[in-house]
């Protein structure tokens, strides 16, 4: 229900009737009801919601004792809701006769009193007529649903059959009066997230646009509340990123305080007064996160600074992943006396930053039963390098993110693995087929090196190996 399509409260939604009478708002028969619909956060913790009383037009004559049945379908009626005993007189109804201009038959006039409440089912019966009754129109009271009800159950809806005590004189189907929209307040993240790539070839120290290094990473979320319904508790919210916050860390030599000054957070209203720095006291950070008490409604941009030089504590940057959550608390906005605060959970990814490296594909490897890949990586440096790869075959890619790690100044065997993981994936024919297969290195391009070959045995036992080309020992032009 909180993905639902918000209903604007303007929305209208015509009857359908049967014999002649309609269900609307107002006096006008041609026109349909005006749905209730709030959101599901003004709702959900609301005592009662009140759905504004309907008209129901009459298109038959009625006599004192004719009855008219009103069906509740949908959320239920609030457990301290009670019909009024007091009569309703009815006024005349008028119908636009397409030019603009209303007309109506003579109402002469009608009474009609509660007569009782029967689970879903109410009554109520004719007390006096005084003439014809076509062009009648009859207008119910306010009907309170239960909050809760209303939230689980997304619409409230009325149907109406009347009697003359031999049938159904008139009838019409179950029309919606309400209708829960979604969440009104919400919270989204910018599109460019946290998207940071450590340079491996900078000893994992900065982080590189591919060309030079990039000061900052930067990410924003936005929270949004409408006029009317739910209402942001100011002050009260919070936000939070988790993640690998550890290179962010500096440590007082003296007092041994430690703070995060690499992270920066500022908060903008929205209201054309610019951003504004959110202040330390309302900033928590650690080495796993960092949480910030979010004032009110509107945008908030995270700025994440690693230090560039040896002087400002150059760390080494780490590879992670980066998660947003938030506890939006908030009051139902509608009844006082509904003073309950609850929070509004959100998660989403807020990026990742990852290690650039080598990237070497294996080009043409057979892929038969008779046939044993032997690809192997070598590392000339001194760090190791995480491994991952894919692989492409007859227009398919499978994935495989994790082939172990690349040690240093080592051969690592990758072959077997690689054939595992398409045997795995089925995807691959073992018939008259190739594959390319490429080879990830989060370490410097220039220290990885690839050699790809394959063993195939004969139907007689008798062996044989293939050299195969990679996209490193291809030239860079080539015809």
């Amino acid at each position: 229900m909180f993905k639902k399509t918000l209903l604007a409260a303007s929305l209208f939604g015509v009857a359908s009737a049967s014999f002649g009478a309609t269900i609307g708002t107002g006096l006008e028969t041609t026109d349909g009801v005006t749905v209730g619909a709030p959101s599901i956060q003004e709702v959900a913790t609301l005592d009662s919601y009140t759905i504004d009383g309907p008209t129901v037009h009459l298109g038959a004559n009625y006599g004192a004792g004719d009855t008219i049945t009103l069906t509740f379908s949908g959320a239920a009626l609030d457990e301290d809701y009670s019909f009024a005993t007091a009569a309703i007189s009815s006024q005349q109804a008028t119908t636009d006769d397409g030019d603009g201009n209303d007309t109506a038959a003579v109402c002469a006039g009608m009474v009609v009193a509660f007569a009782g409440l029967q689970g879903s089912v109410a009554t109520y019966t004719v007390s006096s007529v005084a003439g014809d009754t076509i062009d009648c129109a009859i207008t119910l009271p306010d009907l309170d649903v239960d909050g809760a009800s209303f939230a689980a159950a997304d619409t409230f809806s009325m149907s109406l059959s009347t009697s003359r005590g031999f049938g159904t004189l008139e009838a019409v189907a179950a029309t919606e009066l309400g209708n829960v929209g979604a969440a009104e307040i919400a919270v989204s993240t910018s599109a460019t997230v946290l998207n940071g790539v450590i340079d491996v070839n900078d000893n994992r120290n900065t982080l590189t646009d591919g060309a030079a290094v990039e000061l900052t990473d930067v990410v924003s979320f936005t929270v949004v509340d409408p006029a009317g319904g739910a209402e942001i508790v100011a002050d009260e919210s919070t936000m939070t990123i988790t993640g690998d916050f550890s290179w962010a860390a500096v440590t007082d030599a003296v007092t041994g305080v430690v703070s995060y000054p690499g992270i920066g957070i500022t908060y903008d209203d929205l209201a054309g007064g610019g951003a504004a720095a959110v202040a330390g006291a309302d900033i928590t950070a650690s080495a796993t996160g960092v949480t910030w008490v979010a004032e009110d409604a509107g945008a908030f941009e995270v700025t994440l600074t690693p230090p560039t030089a040896a002087g400002t504590g150059l760390v080494t940057l780490p590879a992670t992943a980066y998660d947003f959550s938030a506890n939006i608390v908030y009051t139902n906005g509608t009844d006082n006396a509904v003073a309950d605060q609850i929070d509004l959970p959100v998660a989403n990814s807020a990026g990742a930053w990852t290690l650039n490296g080598a990237s070497i594909t294996a080009l043409g490897v057979s892929n038969s039963t008779a046939v044993y890949p032997m690809i192997w990586i070598q590392n000339s440096g001194t760090s190791n390098g995480n491994i991952s790869g894919s692989v492409n075959c007859n227009g398919v890619t499978i994935t495989i993110a994790d082939l172990g790690t690349a040690a240093p100044l080592a051969n690592t065997k990758l072959g077997e693995l690689i054939q595992a993981a398409v045997d795995a994936d089925g995807r691959c024919p073992t018939s008259n087929t190739r594959y390319d297969a490429t080879v990830t290195v989060n370490a410097p391009a220039s220290q990885i090196t690839m050699n790809a070959s394959y063993k195939v045995t004969a139907a007689d036992g008798a062996t044989d190996r293939v050299m195969l080309e990679t996209s490193d020992s291809l030239p860079a032009d080539s015809n």
